[in-house]
């Protein structure tokens, strides 16, 4: 008899036929699911049976023509504790313990601890994770205490790639849809000024979406930027770009992980619609100092750790500024053909702290400080003959600032070898700030004015959350826990004057702000259940509230996922998920700036919600080369706001801003493959999206359906690192997105019209549009190749890195923005392109020491 790879039930029915026995059992107490090969020839049968069944803890007896199956109840311990690196001490998020003998096993959470359930004759565990040596722990004497794991960092870039061995095949994850990036991945992609980052490496990912050149922002699965939840060790941050997304917000030597969840979003996470980044920071190293710093042509990083006292108590400092403003100064002084002249500075700076301490083998607690700005200013002046009676001079200036502050505190604790709670509270703000400034002079007339406008925006959160990891048995991994953030917005201030003795246009100073609080609780639960031998399950609920202005909206929110395994161990993965979000941005219709601001749901405008189901298989190879999987998704979202009548943040009264916007529906949906090759010295993925992203609001388009501004039909992105050598690593990845839908007039009316009501005998041209309907036009393709090779070279105490980094290699003139512009001699307007990320080489040398 040969039998592969079948459940124990099948191959008792296959003995029942050949030997004319019957086994009798109970189904609730005799697990017969397990799959098992047998290759037996001219075996007794005694022999065969005790083969089958002794693995697997059962004793048959003989009563009379049948054979009674009864269970062997096996006493069992639970195994917990701690997996770090060997070097450092940091702990390690997502490792993987498997128990060869009870062929299950579970991953570190977030802290890197883990809690594992064996019987007690279990005599080893397998632990490992990407980039360092797997390790063998045996089981002798090691229940009852908290355990510490290390695991020794590989040696070599050749070395540290992702292997099928070092992480948990998909085909084992009930969790679909999601994405887990650690640090080395981040590393090998292409660095745009050489820069390492981990926005723009998810970005790449089946689904995701970053915007325009030169404009930040994540879209996932047709949802607006707003729609994700990016938590920095726990802290929601409100905008994650530097430099209109060139940069991210962290500098990516203090990320250890980042997860990213594109839909079955677990019950512990909500607030957003569309996606979850969940990004955990370095701990800091507990026994040496080190640390690493880099030049590149536009800025310059450093980063600092150690132990405080050895073992006990470590720190991390990091720091980065870009220097434009220092070394470009000369080049920033522009003359265009007219004599028009003008002056840039730019630059951002951050700075991120965090310390680490352990009380006792149960207790540890972390402190994180962040601090970031940007800073863009303009200055430009005119000087050009008006008439013959004199010259107009003019000068202009303009600011524009915004930035992030963040804090948390972090209390971990171990109850017993079940149970581990993490106690925080953090505070988030996000503000910016805008000035101009704007001084005109005509001595013929003895006209003269000083403009003067400013706008300011502010949000923060202030959170207290507790949250448990209690694992009862090897079938369950239980989360639970509570929360609840004050939000404080302060969504305008707006002040324009014209402080001129003689103004062309009496101004009346305008002041129009709001100072708004609201409050949200959530409690969740969740349990990641094993069902039967091929049957998981990941089942939660969300239960959340929000009280504004007086009115108090709830909602239940349930989170389903299943797996169930097939032959040659392909999964097939479905989930249904229910989202609520209580804060909207307000967006100037085209692309996401700085200058967008956040607002809370109202009486009039109620919170977001959406509905998303999603169904796909997935399949890591037998050798641990290839991972495949293969997605389709569909999301209905209601209570999607947008403003009418072409108003925007800076054309409406933002003391009533739920006046001029509508309410609407939308609908995302589509399919995403991806195929990624793990081991050897070429490693990469190829990614496809097929999506489409609508809307429909009854006040806008005649309350037709319209395709939203971030619907992309095609989406592929190819990304390939090559190891050579021992000291060079070169890559490459494409991007191919279908051009956004864009609003653009179907005519116009262009003729003489009034320039000022206070003399109406002036005449200026004039245009009138008129459009047939919301995003009536696509906007051409956008593609582009980046690629990088470093270099690095190990000296005695230290190693340093020569990075080449290309971006938008043959020079493709992605666009920025549209406007329509009007040729006067063929009396003809015409649609034209802004394009600001041009084919840019640059150099980074860095050192680690």
């Amino acid at each position: 008899m040969v039998v592969k790879d079948q459940p124990l039930k099948a191959v008792c029915e296959i003995l029942e036929k050949e030997y004319g026995i019957h086994f009798s059992y109970s189904r609730e107490l005799v697990d017969l699911s397990r799959k098992v090969t047998v290759t037996a020839y001219q075996q007794r049968l005694r022999s065969l049976l005790e083969q089958l069944f002794a693995p697997e803890d059962i004793r048959f007896t003989r009563v009379g023509d049948q054979l009674v199956l009864q269970q062997i109840k096996r006493s069992t311990h639970t195994i917990s504790g701690y997996v770090q690196d060997a070097v450092s001490g940091e702990k390690l998020p997502g490792a993987t313990i498997y128990a060869p003998t009870l062929k299950q096993g579970t991953t570190t959470n977030q802290y890197g601890f883990f809690s594992l359930t064996t019987v007690k004759d279990s005599n080893s565990l397998i632990i490992s994770y990407v980039g360092y040596e797997p390790a063998l722990l045996p089981l002798d004497g090691q229940t009852n205490r908290i355990l510490l794991v290390p695991l020794r960092p590989l040696a070599s870039l050749q070395e540290v790639v992702v292997s099928g061995t070092d992480k948990t095949r998909l085909q084992d994850q009930t969790q679909m849809s999601k994405v887990h990036l650690p640090l080395a991945a981040v590393k090998s992609m292409p660095r745009l000024l050489g820069e390492a980052d981990v926005m723009r490496t998810l970005q790449s990912m089946p689904g995701v979406g970053g915007g325009m050149d030169g404009v930040g922002g994540l879209h996932v699965r047709g949802g607006s930027p707003d729609q994700n939840l990016i938590l920095m060790d726990g802290t929601p941050v409100f905008n994650f770009s530097h430099f209109f997304g060139v940069y991210s917000l962290l500098n990516a030597e203090m990320v250890k992980s980042a997860d990213l969840y594109k839909g079955a979003f677990p019950a512990r996470f909500g607030g957003r619609l569309s996606s979850v980044v969940d990004i955990s920071l370095k701990d800091g190293d507990m026994r040496n100092y080190h640390g690493d710093v880099a030049v590149g042509m536009i800025s310059a990083k450093i980063n600092v750790e150690g132990p405080i006292v050895k073992d006990k108590t470590s720190f991390i400092v990091s720091a980065r500024r870009s220097y434009p403003d220092l070394l470009y100064n000369a080049a920033a002084n522009m003359e265009d053909d007219a004599g028009n002249k003008g002056t840039v500075y730019a630059y951002f700076y951050d700075v991120n702290v965090k310390v680490n301490h352990i009380f006792s083998p149960k207790d540890r607690i972390f402190l994180s400080l962040y601090k970031g700005e940007d800073n863009l200013s303009i200055k430009g002046m005119v000087d050009s003959t008006a008439d013959q009676a004199g010259r107009i001079t003019e000068n202009s200036r303009f600011q524009l600032g915004w930035g992030n502050t963040i804090g948390a505190i972090r209390w971990n604790h171990i109850y017993n070898t079940r149970l581990f709670s993490n106690v925080s509270a953090n505070y988030s703000q996000y503000a910016f700030k805008t000035e101009y400034g704007f001084q005109y002079n005509m001595p013929s007339t003895g006209q003269a004015s000083d403009l003067y406008g400013k706008y300011f925006s502010r949000m923060k959160n202030v959170g207290v959350k507790i949250d448990f990891d209690y694992r009862p048995t090897p079938n369950h991994a239980i989360r639970f826990g509570a929360a609840g953030i004050a939000h404080y917005f302060k969504p305008g201030l707006m002040d324009l004057a014209d402080k001129g003795p003689n103004p062309v246009i009496p101004l009346d100073t305008m002041k129009k702000g709001l100072d708004i609080r609201g409050t949200e609780m959530l409690l969740y639960g969740e349990d990641d259940w094993r069902l039967t031998e091929n049957l998981y399950a990941n089942i939660g609920v969300h239960l959340s509230g929000f009280l504004v202005e007086g009115r108090f909206y709830h909602s239940l929110q349930p989170r389903l996922g299943l797996r169930y395994m097939l032959p040659h161990n392909w999964a097939v993965k479905a989930s249904y998920t229910h989202m609520n979000q209580y804060i909207h941005l307000l967006s100037n219709n085209g692309t996401s700036l700085p200058t967008d601001i956040w607002v809370p749901s109202t009486q009039r405008v109620a919170p977001m919600l959406s509905r998303q189901v999603a169904a796909g298989i997935a399949k890591t190879s037998t050798n641990g080369v290839f991972e495949f999987s293969l997605e389709g998704y569909y999301k209905a979202m209601y209570n999607m706001i947008e403003y009418v009548n072409n108003n925007s943040i800076l054309t409406s009264n933002l003391e009533r801003w739920d006046e001029n916007v509508a309410l609407g529906k939308g609908w995302s949906y589509g399919g995403e493959a991806m195929i990624r090759k793990q081991k050897g010295s070429t490693t990469g993925w190829i990614g496809y999206t097929l999506a489409w992203s609508t809307r429909q609001f009854p006040d806008i388009n005649q309350g037709r359906i319209f395709p939203y501004k971030y619907d992309h039909r095609h989406d592929v992105e190819i990304v390939l690192t090559q190891q050579i050598g021992k000291h060079w690593e070169a890559s490459a990845s494409w991007h191919f997105t279908t051009g956004s839908p864009l609003t653009l007039p179907v005519s116009s009316y262009h003729g003489a019209g009034t320039a000022s009501p206070w003399d109406p005998g002036s005449g200026v041209d004039v245009s009138v549009d008129r459009y047939g309907g919301r995003y009536n036009y696509r906007a051409e393709n956008v593609h582009r190749l980046d690629v990088g090779i470093s270099h690095t070279k190990q000296k005695k105490h230290w190693s340093r890195t020569w990075n080449l980094s290309v971006f938008n290699v043959y020079n493709q003139k992605n666009p920025f923005i549209y406007y329509m512009k009007r040729d006067e001699e063929e009396k003809q307007r015409y649609l034209s392109k802004v394009t600001v990320m041009p084919i840019l080489p640059s150099i980074t040398y860095s050192i680690k020491f």
